[in-house]
């Protein structure tokens, strides 16, 4: 068992609250809401199972994956794929098409493009870039009817725009079926899932600073439903003095520039995973288009120039000033 940095129960009623290091490569959070204290403590297990199992499928860092297998046999048709690993190529397919290219799982070879471009102080070549645009022009894969699937990527693929949110979904759903148990959080490095009548109130960091205690930018209530955001603060490359996002456009091979910071409420984490990124590759009045036509998704999308632009149904509150943003969640049962 990886070891608690947070762990206590309150009563009544009997809610858990947890932190862990090192899962999914970052601090995951979990809360649950429960009649009884043992039945929330089992509800956390049965989450924490189901994070190292799905782990296990899709773990990019871990040569023994389900994903990373798969992705040493470029070429070989029809490779049996477990359902988990096909429902999210399927989603990937599904929001490739979507959003006319903005999202596709090939954008990490244009970010170790960019990652070397940083190491040697030069930018990339316009041909490198084009060649490697070109080739994602083309499907990554075929998925086929009885269950398999034929690679055709040469280059890295990442899922982490949907595998992270799959995951949050499915270790929320398993826990909150437990007996016993009336509200789930699962938070999973800011983006999370709530279950039950139970509702969060969520901070929303500042796009522009990396600072810890910087105060939030905005705050929204979650309840039912997930949440999921994409900024350049934390992470990214510098190039020559200039800090350059890790979010890739996959259509011009270009850093993202025009959208530091995107918060998305839906009603999955997966498809808020997706939404963030999305959003952050789209123009503004794109995005802002694409999300009408999504029910109950909802975003809030900062620009380079400081301007905040909300979808018709976001909540939450613009904020000047407030508490810290390292403030930890906390289910509010009802």
């Amino acid at each position: 068992m990886i070891p608690t940095i947070l762990r206590h129960v309150l009563r009544p009623p009997h809610r858990l609250h947890s932190t862990y290091e090192r899962l999914l490569g970052t601090e995951v959070e979990v809360q649950v809401v429960a009649r009884t204290a043992a039945q929330a403590e089992a509800a956390e297990q049965a989450a924490l199972a189901e994070i190292d199992r799905l782990t296990r499928i899709f773990n990019r860092f871990d040569p023994g994956s389900e994903l990373c297998r798969w992705q040493a046999r470029p070429g070989d048709a029809h490779v049996p794929l477990s359902l988990e690993l096909l429902h999210v190529l399927r989603l990937a397919d599904h929001w490739r098409a979507l959003s006319g290219g903005a999202f596709h799982p090939g954008a990490d070879a244009l970010g170790q493009l960019w990652q070397q471009a940083a190491a040697t102080g030069q930018r990339p070549s316009p041909a490198a870039l084009e060649r490697q645009v070109s080739a994602l022009r083309a499907a990554p894969w075929t998925l086929h009817a009885d269950g398999s699937a034929t690679l055709h990527a040469a280059g890295p693929l990442g899922l982490n725009a949907l595998a992270k949110g799959y995951v949050v979904d499915r270790a929320a759903l398993v826990a909150s079926r437990c007996v016993g148990v009336r509200s789930v959080l699962i938070n999973v490095g800011g983006d999370l899932r709530v279950t039950g009548p139970a509702r969060v109130n969520v901070q929303v960091a500042d796009p522009f600073t990396a600072r810890d205690d910087a105060p939030p930018t905005a705050r929204v209530q979650v309840r039912g439903g997930a949440l999921a955001t994409s900024g350049q603060a934390h992470r990214g490359f510098t190039l020559n003095g200039t800090h350059y996002s890790h979010v890739m456009d996959p259509r011009s091979g270009q850093p993202v520039q025009d959208v530091p910071g995107v918060t998305v409420t839906a009603p999955e984490c997966v498809t808020a995973d997706a939404l963030a990124t999305i959003l952050s590759v789209l123009d503004v009045r794109a995005g802002l288009h694409l999300l009408a036509g999504l029910p109950e998704c909802d975003a809030l999308i900062v620009t380079a120039d400081g301007q905040r632009h909300a979808s018709p149904g976001w909540r939450g509150v613009n904020l000047t000033r407030g508490p810290s943003r390292g403030a930890r969640l906390l289910l509010t049962a009802r």
